[in-house]
């Protein structure tokens, strides 16, 4: 399924990352890659950048790059593989590694095509693309599963009556149509009975998801759960929900990612988001570069370097992200730490 490019003008302005004070010290605990070669410049082709998720990942990639003397340059495809395949070309020819966060499902086979040919091995975040070499990702449908059988144990009406979820999603990426798949199915293990409303496309943007939500929850009435691929998009959802006239206090936000320290204050509320399942952009950030290190050096990586997820909640937030100085920084070796399945359960 191809991803249609969102106008420039129907794009949030990038969110705002304000890097904790300890966030280097906390990069210096992870020793880098020794390696008898290394790149001196890495091409990050980004799928949006414009979301808190790869503000993170950027920002983490340009400070693990410095500890290998790496410079980093961005391209941001806006979600269009032409801009996509354009900017590889681009890239290619002035950098030692790209590392590729798809900007679909499909069609992006051409830059790993495009990288064989300038001799520039590949990283691929996120998406898999056949033929790639390496990809960092989250299982997404097991990570989905988990949450969802959180839901299935925390959430229950007291009359006995199914669960009713509206699930926002972003249809054009398979990744975040497993989050979904996987969401209901770990509900349904736990509550078989539990009904989706409905399925809608947030376009990974909070205004969007917000409109859209009010209109079909108008139409479809209340629910008791807001399942979003990503915790921007569930603000917006949730938003959404209070527009339609519902009851902020009867609804659960069940959340993916965990990305941005609003995200964080929203979870520590304890208010209508209960549970979000962490990806740990900053781990993510960190293994794109020493894959980057890994692959220009010849050393063996693997096929799927999965990264661990949490379904987290207010009581496990600071042993993941400690405050330091006031401010809540990664631990990356409690992030390493987290127990993971070696084969995902979907890809």
């Amino acid at each position: 399924m191809s991803q249609k490019a969102v106008p420039n003008d129907e794009h949030p302005q990038a969110a705002a990352y304000d890097p904790p004070p300890g966030l280097d010290d906390a990069l210096k605990q992870v020793a880098i890659v020794e390696a008898s070669r290394k790149p001196s410049r890495v091409g990050y082709l980004t799928n949006y950048s414009f979301h808190i998720w790869y503000q993170i990942v950027i920002e983490i990639m340009k400070r693990r790059g410095a500890q290998y003397d790496i410079e980093l340059e961005i391209a941001d495809a806006k979600l269009s593989v032409e801009n996509q395949i354009e900017q590889a070309r681009d890239l290619s020819t002035r950098v030692d590694v790209l590392v590729l966060t798809p900007a679909a499902t499909s069609g992006l086979e051409k830059i790993l095509e495009i990288g064989k040919a300038a001799g520039v091995p590949i990283v691929v975040e996120a998406n898999p693309v056949e033929g790639m070499s390496t990809l960092i990702a989250i299982c997404d449908y097991d990570a989905g599963f988990d949450l969802g059988v959180w839901v299935g144990n925390n959430v229950k009406k007291t009359d006995g009556s199914p669960l009713r979820i509206l699930d926002v999603g972003l249809p054009g990426l398979r990744p975040c149509l497993l989050r979904s798949e996987g969401f209901v199915g770990g509900v349904r293990s736990i509550q078989p009975q539990a009904i989706v409303v409905a399925s809608i496309n947030g376009e990974a943007t909070p205004a969007i998801a917000q409109k859209v939500a009010s209109a079909t929850l108008q139409e479809k009435g209340d629910v008791d759960v807001i399942f979003a691929m990503d915790d921007e998009t569930a603000h917006g959802a949730y938003q959404g929900y209070l527009d339609a006239g519902f009851d902020a206090s009867t609804v659960t936000v069940a959340g993916f990612g965990l990305s941005g320290e609003p995200e964080k204050r929203w979870l520590m509320k304890r208010e209508a988001l209960k549970v979000s399942q962490a990806m740990f952009p900053e781990y993510v950030g960190l293994r794109c570069i020493d894959a980057a290190v890994r692959l220009y050096d010849g050393q063996h990586v693997p096929t799927r370097d999965v990264i661990p997820t949490v379904s987290m909640t207010p009581d496990l937030l600071e042993k993941f992200y400690p405050k330091k100085s006031g401010v809540w920084t990664p631990d990356f070796n409690a992030i390493a730490s987290v127990p993971f399945k070696g084969d995902c359960t979907k890809v």
